[in-house]
């Protein structure tokens, strides 16, 4: 649950805000290779938002379908620090739609990208138990992306064919992005309580057209760690 803050030209030119809501899910795994310093991680995030212009007469619905794969290198693998480097693949899926719009409502978004990861975990004894501090940083260095033209609508490139360079190619030039996410895992029993902060930053400017959503969430979780034995 948090806050979003949506501008996309395409559809007004005015900024709309509000509240968002989501689910996430992050699954890490040590992998056997390199003696165990290498890890997988697969991130899924499912968010919906509702917002409002300055003056609170119009409202956009927002939202956003993400998954990422990648695997971190354990650059320090100590009992309290954890240190990791990788990169991640990552495929995007969402809509924003625009109530006071009539011909061109909504805007479809598509894009795949690759990112460089990085992060730092910290174990530490508090009130008896040993706490778990993560953060992680990721970066979209590369990808594509679908985007309409300005001044293009979905009926000519979808009904008509009039496609025009709709795919374009990402780097940190035009969509300028970036997720953090930091979190505290609470010990209980064999399970933890997490509270943790994310901000997903996603812009791009292309085609003359700009757009950014900057999502702030606070982040209610649980961490289940499971031991599988070799066979």
């Amino acid at each position: 649950m948090g806050k979003n803050h949506v501008y996309d030209s395409y559809l007004s030119p005015l900024d709309y805000a509000g509240s968002t809501l989501g689910f996430t899910r992050i699954g890490e795994r040590t992998m056997q290779r390199g003696q165990g310093r290498w890890s997988q991680i697969t991130y899924f995030d499912l968010n919906a938002s509702q917002l409002h212009n300055p003056v609170g007469n119009a409202t956009t619905w927002d939202g956003e379908l993400q998954f990422n794969y990648g695997q971190h290198y354990h650059l320090m693998a100590q009992p309290k620090w954890n240190v990791a480097l990788g990169g991640l693949l990552g495929a995007h899926l969402g809509g924003t739609y625009n109530t006071r719009n009539g011909n061109n409502p909504g805007q479809l978004r598509m894009a795949l990208d690759l990112a460089v990861s990085a992060v730092a975990a910290r174990q530490f004894a508090l009130w008896k138990k040993r706490w778990t501090w993560r953060t992680q940083c990721d970066i979209p260095v590369m990808g594509t992306f679908f985007t309409p033209n300005y001044g293009q609508s979905y009926y000519e490139i979808f009904i008509l064919g009039h496609a025009n360079r709709n795919i374009v190619f990402s780097h940190p030039f035009n969509a300028p992005s970036v997720r953090l996410l930091s979190t505290i895992s609470i010990p209980f029993g064999t399970s933890s309580l997490t509270l943790g902060y994310k901000a997903d930053i996603r812009q791009s400017t292309v085609h003359h057209l700009d757009r950014h959503a900057w999502h702030h969430t606070f982040l209610i979780g649980y961490t289940k760690t499971l031991q599988f034995l070799k066979r």
